[in-house]
């Protein structure tokens, strides 16, 4: 990285850490104050082990399902000679569920980008850093599409607060947004003209550009009604598993009252929370998804509630960092090179 680039992103990363420091002060404050840690302590109490086995196992098969809808969109890129093979994506997203366990920024989404670059030269693929990157970003979109039909799902058999659908539709219609766009787009522009004006955000714009392209293409094969629905089943699965990962943990610790309405409700507030990665694992800010609406709606004590999101937390985070140590060890880099890789290639794609 030279020294201009490095003098430009001085600035936002020190005012990132302040961020990072200044939530971590507000949180330690209101938890030294609040919160009763002995009526917390008391609260870790399992009526069933079993549950949280299930818990575990439901967050795997999530992840797993969350790999066969990558797949789907490497496979529909149009550049690509075969289709991949299921290992090829399923490690370097083990990784990637890693990275963005222990580190606070999306650091993680690069590294499984790469490792997979990697994996496909092996087969003498020439696929870009950046298209793959748009292929994760299309998968998301994807997936949280899938997540927005699952919630309606939800709120019409099972009570939901007013919140959650105004959460649900806006997501939706912004994801509805950029596929809409993205596949009716002239194939000859990168970005759309109403998307790239602005001198104050040339910069932007460039990394932009470069990454709607690959998303445009990414998108394209989506047209195809079964390479759609190769990654929109899985997809929806994903988020079923969650669902139902949730639903088990609250049984473990005797919350089984709040129901599948309750686990559908903490599925809305958790994924919007884990949007946006202040602190490694999003410690913290997951508590607050999950104890505030607990406390809220359902009546359940801020002991039990912190008490159970800690688990909670804790059996999804079992999947990305157990299972992603063992992946990273099979593929041959070491976790310190393959961060500062990331990290190399965030850089280049910021200029």
């Amino acid at each position: 990285m030279s020294e201009e680039t490095a003098k430009r992103r001085a600035i936002p990363k020190w005012a990132w850490h302040a961020i990072r420091l200044g939530v971590i002060a507000v949180v330690v404050v209101l938890l030294i104050w609040r919160i009763d840690w002995g009526a917390v302590v008391a609260a870790f109490r399992v009526d069933s082990i079993w549950l949280l086995v299930i818990a575990v196992l439901a967050n795997f098969v999530s992840v797993l399902l969350k790999g066969l809808a990558w797949k789907g969109v490497v496979d529909g890129l149009p550049g690509l000679k075969r289709r991949t093979r299921y290992i090829d994506l399923l490690s370097p997203l083990m990784v990637g569920f890693l990275f963005n366990t222990i580190l606070a920024a999306r650091v993680g989404e690069i590294a499984k980008v790469l490792l997979a670059k990697r994996r496909l030269v092996k087969r003498d693929e020439d696929v870009s850093t950046t298209v793959l990157l748009g292929t994760v970003v299309v998968e998301n979109i994807v997936t949280t599409i899938a997540w927005v039909v699952l919630v309606i799902l939800i709120g019409i058999f099972l009570p939901l607060p007013s919140y959650a659908w105004i959460i649900t539709a806006v997501l939706g219609v912004i994801c509805l947004v950029i596929v809409v766009v993205a596949l009716l787009q002239n194939p000859n522009r990168q970005v759309p003209p109403w998307l790239s004006t602005g001198s104050i955000w040339r910069r932007v714009t460039r990394a932009f550009q470069r990454l709607w392209g690959a998303v445009h293409e990414s998108h394209a094969s989506l047209r195809d009604p079964q390479q759609f629905m190769r990654v929109a089943v899985p997809s929806f699965g994903t988020w079923l598993a969650q669902w139902a990962g949730i639903y088990a943990t609250l049984g473990a610790f005797g919350l089984g009252y709040v129901g599948w309405g309750g686990a559908g409700l903490l599925l809305v507030t958790i994924t919007l929370a884990q949007s946006f990665p202040i602190l490694p694992g999003n410690l913290v800010v997951f508590q607050a998804a999950a104890v505030v609406p607990l406390t809220a709606s359902y009546g359940v004590s801020a002991a039990d509630a912190l008490a159970f999101s800690i688990v909670l937390q804790a059996t999804e985070m079992a999947v990305g960092v157990v299972i992603g140590f063992i992946f990273l060890l099979f593929e041959g880099v070491s976790f310190k090179q393959l961060r500062r890789e990331a990290e190399e290639e965030e850089g280049a794609l910021e200029r």
